[in-house]
């Protein structure tokens, strides 16, 4: 309950104290942190400085840092308190112990806690006996000097962001980023100075602008630092395009490109690339990649086809092949027919590199006989029978001759059977008139 009321009070001077800067809004209620603090396995003692950093949002620098006593803060001591006008809940809250990140967070709730959040780092101590020494790193960026923070496990505490004299280069280094000198240890001094004489470009390659060397040689960056170029595409020499330039490095023995992003927005090109280690670097405009060789055309046929194998004189015998362009580039053929070893047709055709196509050629012969079959190599043959003869017409069947008459015998049978024939139907009807 004691530790409450004191948060309570302390809150309400919070808010009273800001009252004279009201016109930018009401601050919200802190969260309250109290808890030990570990330094090196060690309990700290009193006099660390504890502070807390947000990843959204601007902090009131009210109680925050705090020092501690016999090693804690917040416990008979005031709470850490982390307020301001901007943070949402939920924000992260990053806590650090003599300006050393511990590696630990929370999430912010205004008006929370007080919340136990012991602490724990480890660092060099100075030999003085006092409050452990900051590391740092000296560095002289573009001719500006200036020291930035680094824990002992090579973490940079703050965003680095640099600019070249001229404009034309930025690097940024983001806070997090792990630093090491080419022994693993963490990095101490950062330079970046002009390279007067870089090592020649690759042949028929340019280098546009300035070079520059990063040090020290063999540092290198978790995540990669990113370096930016910009470039007024009037300066590119003449025939260059914007789409062959890549931010490369000198490895000792050659310049390594880069995976470069190149955009262009109207007359400004700029080129971004990450970069994990210190060398020397430089704009570089590569040659275009030289025009493929295309292999020459070349011609295969196969597949011989003939078809009927037998036929009649005169009849139609049909002759095919696949002809196929084995090379790269289009080029054109004659495909030969031979009969018997005599030319019969050619024919010439256009294929593209690795396509192929079909030629039909037809013949039908006027003589029997076994004739071969030529095409450019391919052999075969087919057969033409020779016509077999109509069967002889059979003679007309001529009726037999009818017997001559016999006129003695047939005359008189005649003349009684017309003599019937007419007389006989005269005398009946008289007879029936009489009767």
């Amino acid at each position: 309950m004691r530790k409450i009321a004191i948060f309570i009070a302390v809150s309400a001077l919070v808010l009273l104290g800001a009252a004279p800067v009201l016109a930018n809004g009401i601050p919200k209620l802190p969260h309250a942190f109290y808890g030990s603090v570990t330094v090196n396995n060690v309990s700290g003692g009193g006099g660390n400085q504890v502070s807390a950093t947000v990843n959204i949002g601007d902090i009131i620098s009210t109680q925050n840092p705090v020092s501690t006593v016999e090693g804690n803060y917040g416990i008979d001591s005031l709470y850490l308190l982390v307020q301001g006008y901007d943070i949402p809940d939920g924000a992260t809250i990053t806590f650090y112990v003599d300006g050393r990140s511990t590696n630990q967070t929370a999430l912010f709730v205004a008006g929370g806690g007080p919340t136990l959040m012991n602490l724990t780092v480890s660092y060099t101590t100075g030999g003085g006996g006092g409050l452990p020494s900051a590391p740092d790193i000296e560095s002289n960026l573009f001719g500006e000097e200036a020291d930035f923070s680094i824990n002992t496990d090579g973490e940079i505490q703050e965003t680095i962001e640099a600019t070249s004299e001229d404009g034309n280069l930025t690097i940024v280094i983001e806070e997090g980023t792990i630093a090491l000198d080419e022994d693993g240890e963490p990095l101490d001094t950062l330079e970046i100075t002009v390279d007067e004489t870089p090592p020649d470009p690759p042949e028929d390659a340019h280098i546009i602008g300035i070079s520059y060397n990063f040090g020290p040689a063999g540092a290198t960056f978790d995540p990669g630092i990113t370096m930016t170029y910009t470039l007024d595409l009037d300066d590119l020499p003449e025939g260059v395009d914007p789409a062959d330039l890549v931010i490369a490095y000198w490895d000792g023995d050659e310049w390594v490109e880069l995976d470069s992003d190149v955009d262009v927005e109207n007359s400004t090109i700029i080129i971004e690339a990450e970069v994990k280690h210190f060398t020397t670097f430089a704009v570089i405009a590569m040659p275009p990649p030289p025009t493929p060789v295309l292999a020459p055309a070349a011609f295969a046929s196969s597949s011989l086809s003939i078809s009927p194998l037998e036929v009649d004189i005169g009849q139609t015998v049909t002759i095919s092949l696949l002809v196929a362009n084995t090379g790269e580039e289009e080029g054109s053929y004659t495909v030969t027919l031979k009969l018997n070893g005599a030319v019969e047709e050619t024919r010439e055709i256009t294929l593209a590199g690795g396509s192929s196509e079909t030629v039909t050629f037809t013949t039908a012969e006027d003589e029997a006989g076994t004739y071969s079959v030529d095409v450019d190599g391919l052999t075969g043959s087919f057969t033409v029978r020779e016509v077999a003869p109509p069967p002889p017409a059979a003679p007309p069947v001529t009726p037999p001759a009818a017997p001559p008459v016999n006129w003695t015998i047939w005359g008189p049978i005649i003349g009684v059977a017309v003599f019937l024939a007419i007389f006989l139907p005269i005398r009946l009807r008289r007879r029936r008139r009489l009767g």
